[in-house]
């Protein structure tokens, strides 16, 4: 029997007595974490990111990467800016786009633990994109497009990191100042009803098993991915934490 408030999309039971025990924190100056893969294969198809952020300012003095991998002509990125905007970008084969959300997420000062995903879908023409806050949809504007030819011509020797915009080996750039927990890839676009499961019910649940779930990391004093495909590594000063959603 499914429980209260679990999709019928979604292929686990919600765990209520799951145990959220560590975070990563980190300091803003070039920490993240390091997934050690750089998902080409699953970034020319459609995929969706997950993860829960607490960020030490919701309108930080510049933009902060959730996730994010830069390779020239080759580019995932979602961040949080300024304004408290969230924003994606994703580049392929030089071909670019650009997807901001249309209000604000985050007030400034704001501190709270936050469920955030960003899915993008190949779609008939043009790829397609979607920025969900605590499950739920938010509203955006696309500028500029990446055609679907062009998507799966994606080529890139960078790993995604999780916590900032990976741009070498081992190295971030406009990393978060704050905390990042149970991060995930997966390697398809989830349904709504999936991404809110994960976000919308206030606090993480082990979604371990979960269809296309590719990379799991529920970071509690481990970098290992549960699905696992990819363990990972705590870079610069990023360390765990007891604090948690």
């Amino acid at each position: 029997m499914l429980g209260l408030g679990t999709s019928i999309l979604s292929p686990y039971v919600a765990d209520a007595g799951y145990v959220n025990s560590h975070s990563v924190v980190l300091d803003g100056t070039g920490d993240f974490f390091d997934t050690n893969t750089t998902l080409q294969t699953q970034i020319r198809n459609s995929f969706t990111i997950s993860a829960w952020i607490k960020l030490d300012d919701g309108q930080p003095s510049s933009v902060q990467y959730i996730a994010g991998a830069s390779k020239s002509g080759n580019i995932i990125g979602f961040a949080n800016n300024t304004t408290g905007k969230l924003s994606a970008v994703h580049q392929a084969n030089s071909d670019i786009a650009l997807y901001n959300v249309d209000a604000a997420t985050f007030s400034d000062g704001a501190t709270d633990w936050t469920h955030v995903a960003f899915k993008v879908t190949e779609t008939g023409g043009n790829t397609a994109y979607a920025i969900y806050v605590n499950g739920e949809e938010v509203a955006g504007t696309l500028v500029f497009a990446v055609s679907i030819s062009n998507h799966n011509q994606y080529t890139s020797d960078i790993n995604l990191g999780f916590g900032g915009f990976q741009n070498g080996a081992g190295s971030a750039i406009s990393t978060i100042d704050g905390f990042i927990d149970e991060c995930a890839f997966f390697d398809a676009a989830l349904e709504d009803g999936e991404i809110f499961d994960i976000g919308g019910g206030g606090a993480p649940t082990d979604i371990t098993g979960h269809d296309h779930l590719h990379l799991y990391y529920k970071m509690n004093n481990s970098t290992d991915d549960e699905a696992g495909n990819s363990n990972g590594t705590l870079r610069a000063d990023a360390a765990f934490s007891t604090t948690t959603p």
